[in-house]
């Protein structure tokens, strides 16, 4: 693997402002349901956290006040249109809201509507929400709420940590990274990827029936197993096989401050692998294909011709690619699956004095057969998206049933 930075790099730094033009990936996810005429809903991070509860919203505040000094991302707007949009940290400040109690149980998308339609305005701000919902007895609900144009999940995950630490009166860590994540693949210069896209079929077979939207379930897989991820992607893949002679492609976040060590960043810095799994390949061909794109670095290849799309007003770019009333039935697939893994939650960083973590998890997003992998005290959870024209005919059912005799309790 190539070095950290080069001089064509800032140096890592604490920082306190952060102004910077937006990166393609970020005006992509920005772009996201922003015209009157298509299906997607906005491109959103939300974060769950579940626990015993004593903590004053005024002592939240006071805690994400402290987060938000000295991580600037957590701060920012829109300013310019198109090829001059940047990110500039002058938006208002982070601020929690206390929610009434919801009849929602945390296992489905049926009750969560309140969560994905609470408006964030990306030019405007504030676009950082904390979110306090009462549970029964002395359980409440801690939600991040915030938009994937400014935020990953390892973003995410720094950000709950430091609210915890703050509650806890430890040291923060802040942000320390300046550049966007087109400027860190740039910098790898990797010169092709081996991640290819490939003909494939979705999840559950081809699109029936006319409703539109999505549901999402979380689907408990028993205790983590070694090559969890792989194991899943193969359990996916099988079910797939199913009904097509077609490579499974499955999708898998990957994390680019792996190129840089020390990158502490609020930010989006994820990339796509694609891992194609043909009839038969189980979880050991899928472990050794993504090791061999991550060991090529594929994950950190960048054509500048991706550039382009920032000539578009992001309303058109998202009619160009999401779903509309005309298309949402026949979109093609471009890959079976998307798995995001999380990996093991330690309720040790998500807990202070008034906070016990019990539970932790990450909605979905919307538009595919996109789940995301998450263990905390040794249960393992799958929160798996469908569209509902895939999920229709009792296809839900039938994916969860497959992959709960594939990962009994």
């Amino acid at each position: 693997m190539r070095s950290a930075r080069s001089d064509s790099l800032p140096a890592l730094a604490s920082i306190a402002a952060l102004s910077r033009p937006m990166s393609t990936p970020e005006y992509y996810h920005a772009s996201i349901g922003t015209h009157a005429r298509t299906l997607e809903p906005a491109r959103k991070i939300v974060a769950v956290l579940e626990g015993d509860h004593a903590i004053s919203i005024d002592r939240w505040q006071a805690a994400l006040d402290a987060v938000s000094a000295v991580n600037p991302g957590l701060r920012l707007r829109l300013h310019g249109q198109r090829r001059a949009t940047r990110w500039i940290s002058d938006a208002p400040a982070p601020r929690v809201v206390q929610l009434p109690a919801r009849q929602w149980n945390t296992r489905s998308s049926f009750g969560a509507e309140f969560l994905i339609e609470r408006p964030l305005s990306l030019r405007e701000g504030c676009n950082v929400e904390l979110l306090l919902l009462p549970r029964a007895g002395e359980s409440t609900l801690v939600v991040l709420h915030t938009h994937h144009a400014i935020m990953d999940g390892a973003g995410a995950m720094h950000m709950l940590q430091e609210l915890f630490r703050a509650l806890r009166a430890e040291p923060l860590l802040g942000s320390n990274c300046t550049y966007s994540d087109v400027d860190l693949m740039r910098e790898q210069r990797v010169p092709r990827s081996e991640s290819r896209h490939v003909k494939t079929t979705w999840l559950t077979g081809e699109p029936s029936g006319l409703e539109r939207g999505d549901d999402w379930r979380r689907i408990a897989l028993g205790k983590p197993r070694r090559n969890q991820l792989a194991r899943v992607a193969a359990a996916l893949a099988e079910f797939m096989h199913r009904h097509s002679d077609l490579p499974a492609l499955i999708a898998v976040p990957v994390n680019l401050r792996r190129h840089q060590p020390g990158i502490v960043s609020t930010g989006n810095y994820s990339a796509m692998l694609h891992v194609a799994l043909q009839r038969g390949e189980g979880a050991d061909a899928f472990r050794e294909k993504l090791s061999a794109l991550l060991a090529s670095r594929s994950d950190a290849f960048y054509p500048g011709a991706l550039d382009l799309v920032r000539w578009l007003p992001m309303p058109w770019l998202d009619r160009l690619l999401s779903r509309t009333p005309e298309n949402f039935h026949r979109k093609r697939a471009v890959e079976t699956a998307v798995i995001s893994n999380l990996g093991r939650i330690d309720p040790l960083h998500y807990s202070a004095p008034g906070f016990t973590l019990r539970d932790f998890f990450v909605l979905p997003l919307a538009g595919s057969a996109f789940s995301i992998l998450t263990c905390v005290d040794d249960r393992v959870d799958l929160a798996l998206n469908l569209p509902r024209v895939l999920a229709s005919n009792g296809r839900f059912d039938a994916i969860e049933a497959h992959l709960r005799e594939r990962f009994p309790a």
